[in-house]
């Protein structure tokens, strides 16, 4: 008899351990500034490492982050993307 381990893999397992251990004041700090975040004129790596760091906190999912993704780089290129999606 074998036992099926808890998660699949370690990254499920380390994804749900930070879910449950982050406190809901850190989940709406990282709300508020994910739904703040502008490119503006900063290269955009730099807006995608502020973004990463953010969107693992806010418990947000894909649907929600890629809209916000595209709301906050800059509006050139969000329109560049919509023409090649």
């Amino acid at each position: 008899m074998t036992n099926k381990p808890p998660f699949e893999t370690w990254k499920k397992m380390a994804d749900e351990i930070a879910q449950f251990f982050i406190s809901m004041e850190t989940q709406t700090h990282a709300i508020k500034k994910l739904t703040k975040l502008k490119q503006g004129n900063q290269l955009l790596k730099d807006f995608w490492s502020k973004f990463v760091t953010w969107k693992k906190l806010s418990g947000y999912n894909e649907i929600i982050l890629v809209g916000l993704f595209k709301k906050g780089i800059h509006p050139v290129l969000a329109q560049k993307l919509v023409e090649v999606s």
